[in-house]
């Protein structure tokens, strides 16, 4: 028996070793919760199709096409479906609402830097909101 057929602690046989180029770990490092996240983003981001209330179809993001389904099932009776649709829209809402004002200011602020310029500006009051 040579030295390479030795067979024991720390020497495998020769048929159960690694192969040349074969991996330790052939499914890989499992995907962490970020990369499945943004996957589910991705997804939900993604533009469908879905029926309007007349009857005509329109494009939706995908989760604003789940949420309006949501909302849909509620409102045929379904209480758990309404109730979720509830708790999303006081999480939601708050954001929502702090972006628009976000927005109205910094209209207010552009609208205000044009007057002290001298630029004229409507006097439509939709432009100093």
């Amino acid at each position: 028996m040579s030295e390479d057929d030795k067979i024991g602690y720390a020497n495998p046989p020769r048929s159960t070793r690694w192969q040349k180029g074969q991996s330790g770990n052939p499914k890989g490092r499992p995907r962490s919760q970020s990369e499945i996240v943004r996957d589910a983003a991705k997804i939900l981001i993604q533009p469908v199709e879905a029926r309007g209330p007349d009857g005509r179809t329109i494009r939706l993001e995908a989760i604003e096409a789940a949420y309006l389904a949501l909302c849909r099932k509620g409102l045929k009776g379904h209480k758990p479906s309404l109730l979720e649709a509830i708790r999303i829209m006081m999480d939601v809402g708050p954001a929502v609402a702090a972006i628009e004002d976000e927005q109205k200011n910094k209209r207010r602020e552009i609208v205000e830097r044009l007057e002290r310029m001298g630029v004229p500006i409507s006097k439509d009051p939709e432009l100093r909101k």
